[in-house]
């Protein structure tokens, strides 16, 4: 009898816990999906256990992680709504994650001094670092006066006193009352959480080169790979990866690579990051666009993993992360590499520029013109152009006339357009002068310029990664390219191979995986496919040679 009861009692604990599993089942689910990203599900999850009398000190919790759930998904009032009732209680044992999760409510809506209220009370040392970080965020391009008038109130907020001293410091003059504040509050800094912290410590390295690519396949709008517009330019980058991945495995590299669809949305970055293969990954390739950059870059220096953009030449936002790097050279390497080949082979000091409309091309218009002057250069013009207006920027520096009369020695245009560049080599077709037009590589695939059969070959290319047309290794890779995807391979395609061989052969099991120190121990290498590859003591590419035709081949000097 007695072991009737016992197994009775021990069925019915099984049934209890078994139950009591159940019911946590959708909870525990919920938060997954919030790490996820898959927020309204969460919030579907999360509603029935609002129950207070049912789920007790569980149903604050749920609250809680609703109202997280709904600020994500950028559902402010419905996240406020959710929240103050734990607010108002005041005896929730979590309630200062509860205080900061409203002052980002308040962030959100642009009420910076409700959010501010929010977090002087909070007691938490690691919610308070967290808050004070979140304030530097929003407060950081706050209006001097805001802040200064704030101050004694916010005092005690690192984040709000950081704000402060980082717009004191942009100020070209400051008041003789800003300049006793800027030395009251100049050595503030901000700290890390445990929390934080913690999240850094990443998994043992292994021998295997473990590789993340980020790219938005859909650019242009829409998600999942699967009907991809035919030219998708970043699918022909990445069958180019894929290719020279497949390539080195045959080789005996040892590589893992992961690839996620960035769908050129902030929101989905965030949420591709909670995959446990970010734990281990040795490098990000990708992602390409701004709003995209931010948020890796953000993730890259917490956990120090490098990350590279394979197109851009622009690092003007990547300038302030340590782990971001550009696979082509920045604007600052390609001006250099202008002012080097011109200064040895070019004589004349005056240099008219026409550039596009584009961030990359305006930006190195405006550094070639700084460089200009530090190397005894004088631009003569400096000015946008589109398909309409290149013919008059070339008239008007009357390059029709020849050396003798034209009022510049050199000519840079700044295009990667066909439109651009036709009229140009139009013109250069008709005239017998022989001014150097220094334009980007990009204008040797042109199919409707044939540079060799110029009068003169005054046409000289910036190398932006340029291929080496004519070497028996792209002509392997083209075929086997070939017979694998039966068309040959795309400009962006020969990027990609490069960019991955250049990866696989800068870390491995046997250099290490430390990609800053054997950037620097290799020096400058022969591309497989490229012209070469320098990134000593530079996250982007230095190597720029300008290159030109000499009978039918494309030289260096």
């Amino acid at each position: 009898m007695k072991s009737i009861c016992l197994l009775m009692l021990f069925v019915s604990l099984f049934f209890v816990e078994t139950y009591a599993q159940d019911q946590l089942a959708a909870y525990n689910r919920a938060k997954t999906l919030i790490g996820y990203g898959n927020y309204k599900e969460a919030m579907g999850l999360l509603r029935p256990y609002f129950d207070e009398k049912q789920y007790g000190e569980l149903s604050k919790y749920a609250t809680y992680h609703f109202a997280q759930a709904a600020y994500s998904n950028k559902q402010l009032a419905l996240a406020k709504a959710t929240l103050q009732p734990l607010l108002t209680e005041r005896s929730w044992r979590k309630i200062d994650d509860a205080r900061y999760l409203m002052a980002l409510i308040h962030f959100g809506e642009e009420k910076n001094s409700e959010a501010l209220m929010e977090i002087l009370p909070i007691k938490d040392a690691d919610v308070k670092v967290e808050a004070e970080n979140a304030t530097y965020n929003y407060l950081k391009d706050a209006s001097v006066s805001y802040l200064v008038a704030n101050l004694r109130k916010y005092e005690s907020n690192n984040g709000f006193v950081l704000a402060l001293k980082n717009q004191l410091e942009k100020q070209t003059v400051m008041s003789t009352n800003d300049r006793n504040i800027y030395n009251q509050i100049k050595d503030v800094n901000l700290k890390e959480s445990k929390e934080t912290i913690a999240k850094t410590k990443r998994t043992p390295k292994d021998d295997v080169l473990d590789i993340a690519i980020l790219l938005p396949f859909n650019h242009s709008g829409g998600k999942g790979v699967k009907n991809l517009s035919e030219g998708n330019f970043i699918f022909e980058l990445y069958q180019g990866i894929n290719f020279s991945i497949n390539e080195a495995k045959r080789n005996g590299v040892k590589i893992n690579v992961r690839t996620f669809d960035t769908e050129r949305n902030p929101t989905k970055i965030n949420s591709i990051f909670a995959d446990p293969f970010f734990e281990s990954v040795d490098v990000i390739v990708g992602p390409l666009y701004p709003e995209e950059t931010d948020v890796v870059a953000r993730f890259a220096e917490k956990h120090q993993i490098p990350f590279v953009n394979p197109l851009s030449n622009v690092d003007e936002k990547l300038e302030m992360y340590e782990f971001a790097y550009l696979f082509r050279p920045s604007v600052t390497s390609i001006s250099h590499g202008v002012f080097e080949y011109s200064r040895k082979y070019i004589e004349g000091k005056r240099i008219a520029v026409a550039y596009s409309n584009s961030t990359r091309d305006q930006q190195l218009a405006k550094r070639i013109e700084e460089d200009a002057s530090r190397f005894g250069y004088q631009i003569v013009k400096n000015k946008e152009v589109n398909d309409r207006s290149i013919r008059d920027f070339l008239d008007d520096i009357n390059i029709r006339s020849g050396n003798r009369n034209a009022q510049a020695d050199i000519v840079i245009i700044l295009s990667d357009d066909p439109n651009v560049a036709s009229p140009t080599f139009g013109l250069m077709e008709s005239i017998s002068g022989n001014t150097p037009v220094i334009v980007m590589d990009t204008w040797l695939y042109f199919n409707f310029a044939n540079f060799e059969m110029l009068q003169n070959q005054n046409f000289y290319f910036i190398s932006n990664n340029t291929i080496r047309f004519g070497s028996s290794e792209l002509d392997h890779f083209r075929d086997d390219f070939f017979s694998v995807n039966q068309t040959f391979p795309s400009v962006n395609a020969h990027l990609g191979y490069e960019l991955m061989n250049w990866l696989a052969s800068t870390i491995n099991s046997s250099k290490g995986f430390d990609l800053r120190k054997n950037l620097d121990d290799s020096g400058r290498v022969e591309g497989k496919i490229s012209y070469g590859l320098d990134f000593r003591n530079s996250r982007n590419n230095t190597y720029v040679p300008i290159l030109k035709l000499e009978e039918g081949m494309l030289e260096e000097k």
